[in-house]
């Protein structure tokens, strides 16, 4: 290596750690990441506690890694340069063969905690003297598996929609929802979530099963933004994949929503359009995650339906406030009071446990529906 050559990377190297050292000091912290949809850390000044503890090294590791400069552009720098040397994945997210797909791996539970899971939903139909089902949404690796990268190692395969249902008690009713998806838009490319006509072939077969008539809105799909990245475009740095486009279709004329966010009633929405300005879009639906909603409309024929639920139901509500005439949507993600003292205060007619198959997988709070 020849001096000039050595002095030049010196210098760089120099520049790099300088002038980025300057710039980070320079420039104002960022509260929010759009890329990656997540609050970013901030600069906490050290006290002899933290000092001694450590800790302030680690939350200052943490602030220098958000704060980097041209934080976001390294990010999707790194998804290029593994996309262009044949890597499948990328931060957890797998990058289809279409150029245009990612998928969050999933990791399929182990058979005892598949069985634990499944229990609760057994404990929940031995509680109640009205009628329980419970469905598993199928991941988009498993509808989607032609698009998957070879050999893909963790991804939905069925088996543990299959394992669980096989799991499942006399008190509860199976539906299965693996083959009830189909087609090129049932999913967004970008997101976890099934997309608004993925909802509505939910809502066909959920219909079916529950022995409720299946209602298609009026008119066509409206689409409300072009312009959707989605939470797995966020893990991914994949920055050239194209935005989703996000659909309503149910009028909400007849629907009256109320929300619950902290107890007590207040007047919700079928559709928040405010949140079509703001990154997570899909929160549009009903005005994103509550411990609990009602949707009322006097003019279906069903009664009431109780959906133990994810946020895949945000979506999927509106459909079926067509069949019934009160839809309560019951998150124990955030609602921890007794499902059985709930359906019996509100007459509830049937029950719906239904969730993704990756999120029944992780949730924590699955106890609550045997209370």
């Amino acid at each position: 290596m020849s001096k000039k050559y050595a002095a030049f990377i010196t210098a760089l190297f120099c520049v790099f750690i300088f002038g980025f050292g300057a710039a980070l000091l320079i420039l104002p912290d960022r509260d929010f990441s759009q890329q990656e949809n997540r609050y970013l850390s901030k600069f906490v000044p050290p006290t002899l506690s933290t000092l001694k503890s450590g800790k302030f090294m680690e939350d200052f590791e943490q602030y220098v890694i958000d704060q980097f400069p041209l934080r976001d552009e390294w990010i999707q720098m790194k998804a290029w340069c593994e996309r262009l040397v044949g890597k499948q994945e990328n931060n957890g997210v797998y990058l289809g063969t279409d150029g245009q797909t990612l998928f969050t791996q999933y990791t399929k539970p182990s058979e005892d905690d598949l069985a634990l899971r499944v229990g609760y939903v057994n404990q929940l139909g031995a509680n109640v003297d009205v009628p329980v089902y419970f469905a598993l949404i199928p991941d988009k690796s498993y509808v989607w598996a032609d698009r998957l990268p070879d050999r893909a190692p963790l991804v939905d395969d069925g088996s543990t929609a299959q394992e669980a249902m096989g799991l499942t008690g006399e008190d509860v009713t199976d539906i299965d929802l693996r083959d009830a998806l189909s087609g090129d838009d049932v999913f967004y490319r970008t997101d976890h979530h099934w997309s608004l006509f993925g909802a509505y072939q939910g809502y066909q077969a959920l219909a079916q099963a529950l022995g409720v008539q299946a209602v298609t809105p009026a008119g066509e799909p409206t689409r409300v933004s072009d312009a959707f990245y989605g939470t797995t475009y966020s893990s991914s740095g994949a920055g050239w994949v194209r935005p989703d486009e996000i659909y309503t279709w149910v009028s909400p004329q007849g629907i009256t929503v109320t929300a619950y966010p902290a107890g007590q009633p207040e007047p919700g929405v079928l559709y928040d359009e405010s949140f079509l300005e703001k990154k997570d879009k899909y929160s549009m639906y009903l005005g994103g995650n509550k411990p609990l909603a009602v949707l009322e409309n006097p003019r279906a024929e069903g009664g009431k339906l109780l959906v133990i639920r994810d946020s895949y139901a945000d979506s999927l509500a509106p459909f079926l406030a067509q069949s019934y005439q009160e839809v309560h949507l019951f998150d124990v993600r955030y609602n921890l009071n007794s499902v059985k003292e709930y359906v019996e205060e509100n007459g509830i007619d049937q029950v719906l446990v239904l969730y993704s198959v990756s999120n029944f997988s992780t949730e924590a709070n699955l106890f609550a529906m045997g209370r």
